[in-house]
């Protein structure tokens, strides 16, 4: 039979164990929740972060603001951060898990039972068992052998959401650091890039349409290193290839006596690819 001392030492174990639980939760929460963040970048001032406040926030308050902003139930409006007539370049960044109302109240259950058993152990546990007596102290290892088995499935599943909303940050710098990203974020504030759109704007002809070719014998005047700074910093093989693969600009092909030629809009939506037939 063990004694009251080997009794507590099982007791302090299970306590420590809980404990780290409980932090590793509210770690993990803090980190979700700073994910959902806005970069807003002018081109005079350093870029300004805005995500939320959760360095003083208890586990509570961390609970309450995931379950409104990361594990969600329904769709909900997209709140305007900023005054869209100030140019800026801005890149919202939202991690959320879209349940069902079933699990959305299930989990929230689940961690308002956490919460709560947390608070127990911190505040109350020496009130409920007497760790001088044999018999309590039995009971309070069995007490927290029956919460961690408790609080299994709970943290099984919130351990998988923790590694989705990983990947899928991983997949948003994967492309924050890409060429492709460049190319739509950066590329539109580039001179080539405003010759471009002042080529088109000028033209009165075929409804705005305009040559691929005629764009690039007028760019190769302009800017004759234009190709050479598309592929540095683009990574496209030319202008060319820019145009017709980034998706900043609508495509058509219509034909000609001499076969067919590539006309260009700018994309103000989704990439299309037009044939004209005869």
């Amino acid at each position: 039979m063990q004694n009251i001392e080997e009794l507590r030492d099982k007791i302090f174990l299970l306590l420590g164990k809980h404990l780290v639980r409980f932090q590793t939760v509210e770690m993990r929460l803090k980190s979700l929740l700073k994910l959902n963040r806005t970069i807003i970048s002018k081109n005079d001032s350093s870029p300004l972060i805005i995500e939320p406040s959760v360095e003083n926030q208890t586990l509570g308050g961390l609970t309450t603001k995931a379950l409104n902003s990361i594990f969600v139930s329904g769709t909900e409006e997209e709140k305007k951060i900023i005054d869209e007539t100030i140019k800026t370049l801005r890149i919202d960044m939202n991690v959320s898990f879209n349940l069902c109302e079933h699990r959305h109240q299930e989990l929230n259950f689940q961690l308002q039972e956490f919460v709560a058993d947390r608070n127990f152990l911190a505040h109350q546990f020496q009130e409920k068992f007497n760790l001088s007596k044999l018999d309590e102290c039995q009971q309070a290892i069995n007490y927290l052998l029956e919460l961690e088995k408790k609080h299994k499935p709970f943290l099984d599943q919130f351990e998988q959401y923790c590694v989705s909303a990983q990947e899928g940050v991983d997949t948003q710098i994967s492309y924050l650091k890409s060429n492709l990203f460049k190319t739509h974020f950066i590329f539109p504030a580039e001179k080539i890039y405003k010759e471009i759109q002042i080529l088109i704007d000028n033209n009165n002809k075929n409804k705005g349409w305009i040559s691929l070719t005629t764009i690039g014998i007028s760019i190769s005047k302009k800017s004759p290193d234009a190709n050479k700074k598309i592929k540095t910093e683009y990574g496209f093989k030319n202008l060319n290839d820019l145009i017709l693969n980034s998706g900043l600009f609508l495509l058509k092909i219509e034909p000609t006596s001499k076969g067919e030629k590539i006309l260009i809009q700018l994309n103000h939506g989704e990439t299309t690819f037009e044939i004209i037939e005869n």
